[in-house]
């Protein structure tokens, strides 16, 4: 004979699954489960430790039905009461985590168990270090950033627009746009 307390537990988790489950070959209603483990919940607060063996059938003839229209019949042939329960235990703990949400794809969670969205990863520059280096920018740098300080270093150093440039300038431009990859 099963006791009444970790009976009570099981079927406490059950409960909220019996209105969810989607079954398609239910041959009872869901309502019907519903109530009846309603019934043996309030049954089941009455006793402490082991139950009456007429509530032990009971509960064990609910289970042995739920198991076969909950499980596919190729699952177990004939279970036990204990395979019954490590069924249900293994179902519960798999759709338990159904119920967390799953982290974002972008995202982390932090401590809390909030998510944090990050940006997905730009792509780094392909340029030489040493055009880089010119442009005093770090060897990691991503395409966006190295597009935006060589845009600005050619609008301040190109020939045409700075037509007082010193022949080194010249030099220096000259070297960076040799170095610059399409």
């Amino acid at each position: 004979m099963p006791n009444s307390v970790p009976a009570a537990l099981m079927l406490r988790r059950i409960y909220p699954w019996l209105g969810k489950a989607v079954h398609a070959r239910w041959s009872r209603s869901r309502a019907l489960y519903q109530q009846e483990a309603g019934d043996l919940l309030m049954e089941l607060s009455r006793y402490q430790g082991r139950m009456p063996p007429e509530l032990a059938l009971r509960l064990e003839g609910f289970l042995g039905r739920l198991h076969k229209e909950w499980f596919p019949k190729t699952w177990r042939r004939n279970p036990t009461y204990g395979e019954v329960v490590a069924d249900f235990r293994w179902w519960l703990s798999v759709a338990e985590r159904w119920r967390e949400a799953p982290p974002k794809r972008n995202g982390t969670r932090d401590a809390a168990g909030a998510t944090k969205t990050t940006k997905p990863k730009e792509p780094l520059s392909k340029q030489p270090t040493q055009l880089l280096r010119i442009l005093a920018l770090p060897p990691n740098c991503t395409q966006k950033r190295f597009m935006r300080v060589w845009r600005k270093f050619l609008k301040e150093n190109h020939p045409d627009l700075n037509p007082e440039q010193t022949a080194d300038e010249r030099r220096r431009f000259a070297e960076a746009v040799s170095l610059w990859r399409r």
